[in-house]
This record gives structure tokens, sequence and C-alpha cells, in this order.
């Protein structure tokens, strides 16, 4: 089997994911040609998905169009493996196998391998990732440590999101929406071949909601802003012969209330900007590829309570501006046969301003190397093998905040971490798949997290100051796997057993605060950023799907155990980590599609275990909010009124589950519908 489609795979596009191109894999084309989704997201090259070496998870153009979900996190939470929590109406965020916490800082995003996740509080903002749903061919979600591959952050997994690629001739996707909670949104893609070697593609979209209803006992700022969020996006693709060069660049914004890393409840406003070039050329022994690309951020935190267009009040807000660049290039190689070899280097320069630091720029630089190697030493087994070797240099300049907490020197070191990944495949008899594999990744602490200088109002007469902590470090994470998947005729099963170790989880100070008194001269308290412990969490996921006629299905079950050595749950609490109390134990998640071909229905039901999660009380106060086990219903259905237009409807909580969402807010009902147009 490995033998029959490494030759179409391999030359059809040999290009690594993390390379900053818009998509250099035609992953529709390939998709057709072998019956089912293909990815590069789990060693660098193409291979397919019933192949890999590591738990995958691919959610393909169509599951996309049929979904009732509205963004990526709606996509992604009803897969095995995987928690949502959408803390408020605009925010989520995304775990791997437990260890849910606000900005993630565990789970890598990409866009076409250009990094989103923010690098300055180390999360993703899913309303600020540049690209619409019309314009995604498949969503690609590797369960697992991938930081051989990708690098740090990749700590429990990757998301990897893959746009389409322009085709011959005038392509054009749009839909408009409205719905409950005063929501809209117009979003579009438009693709106009320029010549038949050169074409272009612009994207955007534009969203507003209501916020959700935010229950007495919360803390909440006085203005809770609408949820608004847009972009705007654009590409030019040129295939020459056997080279693909690529330039494209992007704007976004949004406005939405966010908990903090600490569990408090903050008004925010986000700008991003980004540029990329990228080159592909495929050989008669492999492929090569390059790209560069730069982010832009300018993230405000804490907009005035009062003011009601959001402006800044300089007392209270915390701005930061954060640039990153990135270069980025690899060869993919055919070594004999089916057996293959990927030879890579990055380098990485990360600059965060802002007054609320130890000095106005705090920064690093990353030089990394990578190697894969893929081997069958017999048909029916495959060995992958992956190992990075990454040196950082942490770095400070600028005017020095007073008073200061630390040496300038405490700020200018440099560290190196080696990541790696192994996995065996073992085809067993007809349609079956024995998969075995392990690794060590590493989470990077977020440059706040180093640098952090931020005043906070308390009772004491004394200033008092949470602060980062230079001599943090990046966060081990130890993961293995066993999983069997099997075809009896037209169902997929699948069943998986997984272990993860975190070492030196790191937290913020939440309540309850523990500090230090300095003479700077004159007395301050301070409270830091810390690695408090460890927590291991394991559990075993089980998923099944099939079609029948016009009937398709899929079911999953997780379950998901954590034991954790962090510091105890107190009242108040001291730190805002708890993976044991918050992650859902138990989740089964149901979809049934039925296709009419003139309509369309799909219903997901969602169980969700009960768990509880951080807050702040009016008091104030820090605890922990029960949160009430929750069978969600989500439904779409639609009506193709001709070949290009369909007219649809879709409902999220149809049960108005107050726990739909895991947060300390409880979960509403949301129901819109729209018109979505294909030429």
């Amino acid at each position: 089997m490995f033998s029959r489609s490494f030759t179409a795979l391999l030359f059809a596009g040999a290009v690594a994911p993390s390379t900053a191109v818009a998509q250099a894999v035609d992953y529709s084309a390939l998709s057709e040609v072998m019956g089912e989704p293909v990815t590069t997201s789990v060693t660098g090259k193409p291979q397919r998905a019933s192949e890999l070496p590591a738990s995958t998870v691919i959610v393909t153009r169509e599951q996309i169009a049929r979904s009732p979900a509205r963004d990526v996190p709606g996509l992604l939470k009803s897969y095995a493996g995987v928690d949502v929590n959408r803390w408020t109406a605009g925010q989520s965020d995304v775990a791997v196998r437990g260890g849910v916490q606000t900005y993630n800082a565990r789970l890598l995003v990409l866009v076409d391998g250009r990094q989103v996740y923010l690098d300055h509080y180390g999360m993703t903002n899913w309303n600020l990732l540049g690209v619409s749903l019309e314009d995604i061919q498949q969503i690609e979600l590797v369960r697992g440590p991938a930081s051989a591959l990708f690098g740090f952050n990749a700590a429990s997994g990757v998301v990897n999101i893959i746009t389409r690629k322009p085709k011959n001739g005038l392509m054009l996707n749009a839909s408009a929406e409205l719905g409950s909670h005063d929501y809209s949104r117009f979003a579009g893609t438009l693709m106009v071949p320029i010549t038949n070697q050169v074409s272009i593609k612009l994207d955007g979209s534009r969203l507003r909601e209501d916020e959700r209803d935010i229950s007495a006992p919360l803390l909440s700022p006085n203005n809770v802003p609408d949820v608004q969020a847009h972009h705007v996006s654009g590409a030019v693709i040129a295939q020459l012969d056997r080279t693909e060069l690529t330039l494209d660049g992007g704007y976004a914004d949004n406005r939405q209330i966010e908990y903090l890393p600490s569990q408090y409840l903050s008004n925010q406003h986000y700008q991003t900007g980004h540029v990329a070039v990228g080159a592909r050329r495929d050989t008669d022994w492999g492929g090569l590829s390059f790209g560069t690309y730069a982010n832009w951020l300018k993230a405000d935190y804490g907009l005035s309570e009062g003011a009601p267009n959001g402006e800044l009040d300089p007392a209270q807000a915390t701005s930061f501006d954060n640039r990153i660049i990135v270069a980025q290039g690899s060869a993919l190689i055919r070594l004999n046969g089916t057996d293959t070899l990927r030879v890579g280097g990055e380098y990485r320069n990360n600059r965060l301003r802002s007054a609320a630091q130890f000095s106005e720029v705090v920064s690093y630089d990353v030089g990394s190397t990578n190697l894969m190697v893929d081997l069958h030493p017999i048909e029916a087994v495959a060995v992958t093998l992956a190992g990075r070797y990454e040196r950082l240099w942490l770095g400070q300049s600028g005017k020095i905040a007073q008073p200061a907490f630390d040496n300038a020197s405490h700020l200018d070191r440099a560290f190196s971490r080696f990541s790696f990944n192994a996995g065996v495949v073992v085809q067993v008899g007809l349609g079956g798949q024995l998969r075995v594999n392990g690794g060590r990744g590493y989470q990077l602490p977020p440059l706040a997290d180093y640098g952090l200088r931020v005043p906070i109002q308390t009772p004491s007469p004394v200033p008092v100051y949470i602060a980062g902590r230079p001599e943090i470090r990046p966060v081990p994470v130890w993961s293995a796997e066993v999983g069997f998947n099997r075809s009896i005729g037209a169902v997929e099963f699948g069943a998986t057993g997984f272990w993860t170790r975190t070492e030196d989880a790191i937290a913020t100070p939440g309540d309850g605060l523990r500090l230090d008194l300095l003479l700077t001269p004159a007395p301050v308290l301070i409270s830091r950023i810390s690695a408090v412990g460890h927590y291991t969490t394991y559990g075993a996921e089980v998923a099944a799907s099939g079609s029948h006629r016009m009937l398709k299905w899929r079911a999953n079950y997780s379950f998901t155990h954590t034991d954790q050595s962090l510091p105890p749950i107190t009242s108040p609490s001291p730190f805002a980590l708890s993976p044991e109390a918050t992650t859902p134990r138990h989740k089964v998640n149901v979809e049934v599609g039925y296709d009419a071909g003139a309509w369309y229905l799909t219903a997901i039901g969602r169980y969700t275990s009960s768990t509880r999660q951080f807050a702040f009380t009016r008091a104030p106060q820090l605890l922990l909010v029960e949160v009430s086990d929750a069978l969600a219903v989500d439904v779409r259905s639609g009506v193709r009124l001709s070949t290009g237009l369909e007219l649809f409807a879709s409902a999220e909580n149809l049960t108005l589950t107050g726990g739909a969402a895991v947060s300390p807010i409880p979960a509403d009902r949301r129901v819109r519908g729209g018109l979505k147009i294909a030429l």
C-alpha cells in the first residue's frame, strides 16, 4: 500500500508544512486521486490519512460546509481528544488531551504553515486567523507533541489550516448570515487567473455579535463590548513549470471581552498584519522549499470600562507591540523506493515592545535544524524518526522600567533544547493498522512570562506588581500513544490509548498572591509568574464512522484523567491552574448527516461531563466555579436552489444547556440563517 501511493504523493508537491507558502500541495487533487484526505502535518511529506504515524484529525472542505459550527474551534470540538472552552462569545481555547486553560500556550496554530499563534502571551486568538471558513480546504489537527517538526510550542499538538488553491478560471465563494444576539457575518473569497501561470486570491470577512449575559456572581467590566472581528487578505501565486512562487499578506482586527490567564475578565482590542513570501520546486529526486514571513501584532488590554467607544484609559490599559520574522528552508529527498529523508533549518526573531515589562524591548532569536527519516523495511511496516535541535538567545534593550526587579543580565542568556518524535505503523491484515509513537516537545514561555511588569491595585500601602520571571525554562512535554484502526466494510473504527506528562508547568498569579518583598530602595511587593509543578494526563479515545447511501455518521468517546502535583487549590486560589479540576473526564460526540441531493441535514449531539472552572467573583476572589455536565445539540440544514446557490439555517446548543461551552459564563442558544454563493 505504501509503494502504490508514495510516488504520487511525493512528486505532487514535496514541501514542509512549516514553510510559509500559500499552499504548495494540491490537497484537493491528491485527495481525489488517493480516495482519502492527504496531509503534510505529521512528518513533513505528503501522506494519506490511513498511513500517518500519529493520531490525526482531518476536517475536509465538505465537512466544513455542512457543519453547524461558525468558526474553527466549533469545527474541532466534536472530535475525540479535543477540549474546546468557549469562555466568552468571542474567546475560545482549544486543548488536546486535557490541560485546557485560558491563553493555551501548548497548541501551535498555523495557516498554510505560517504561525498565527501569538507569542506575546502564548495564545491563539481564533478571531484573528485572517482566513474565512469559505477559503479553507481542510483543517489538520495532530494530537500529541510535534516539536521535532514544528519547533517550540507544538507541545501538545498542531492545528494547520490549509486554504484553497486557485484553479483554472474565475472562482467566487461568498456567504451572508444573520442570527440571534444581533449576529451578522459577511465573508467571501475571490480567485482570479491573470495568466495561465499567475493567479490572485482575495479573502475577507466581517463579524459582529452580542456578548453572553455574565451572571451576577462573576466579576465583569462595567462596559462589555460586542464581539467585532474583520479581516482582509490577498495572495499572488505563480506556477512556473515545476516551481511555485507565492506572495501574500493580510490584516485582521478584533474587539472582545476575554478571560486573562489570571481568569480576570478584561476588554481587549487586537490588530494583526502579515506578509509572506514562499518558493517551492519539485525535482527528479524530491522537493525544495523556502519561505519567509513577518507577523505584526498590536494588543491593547484593559480598555476603559466607562468609555462607550472603548478608548484606552492610560491609567488602566496595557499595550503590547509584537513583531516576529521567520525564515525557513527544507529539502525532501527520496532515498530509495518508498524511503524519504527530510532536512530543514529555521531562523526566527521575536521582539516584544511594551511599557509594561522590565525594559522597553524583550526579545529572542532562535536558530534550529531538523531531520526526519521515513523508512519502510518491509511493505507492511513504516518507521518514522524525527529530531530537532534549537538554540535560543534571550535578550532585552531600551529603557529599563523603575523600580527594576531584576538585573539586565537575567534577561541576557541562551539555552538549547532537543525535541524528538518516533513512530511505527504496522499494517495488520486487511484494513487494519497498529500505531505506536512517542516523543518529547517543549512549550516556550511567552515573552510576557519573561519580562512582564504590571502594577495592580490592592489595599496594601506598599506598591504591588505582577512580574515575569527571567529564570523560567521551556516546559518539557513527554508523550506516548498506542492506536489501532480498522476498516470493516463501510465502517471505520479506531481506538487509542495515550499518556502525556507536563513538567515545570507555568502559571500566572491569581488571587491570594504569594508576595516577595524587595527594597529598591523603597519597599515593593511582587508576585511572580512561576513554574509551579507537573501533571500527568492519560486516557483513551474510541471513534467510529460510516456511511450508507445518503446517510453519513460518526461517533466518538474520550476518557481523560489527570494526576497533578501543583499548588493546592485553596480559597482564594494563588494560581489559576488545575487541569485535574478543569478538564472534562468524559466526552461523547455523535454526528449524523443526511444528503438528499437538493437538501441536507447535519445534527451533532455533544455530551460533556461536569467540571470546575476558575473565575473571579465580585468579592473579588478567584474561585473554582461549578460547571454542570451538558448535553448540547447543534443542527444545520441547507437547500440548494441551484448549482451555486444555497440557503441554510443553523443552530448551536438547541437544548440551551448552560455548561455547553465549558465556561463559568453559562452558554446560550445561537441561531442563524444565511445565503451561500459559489461560482
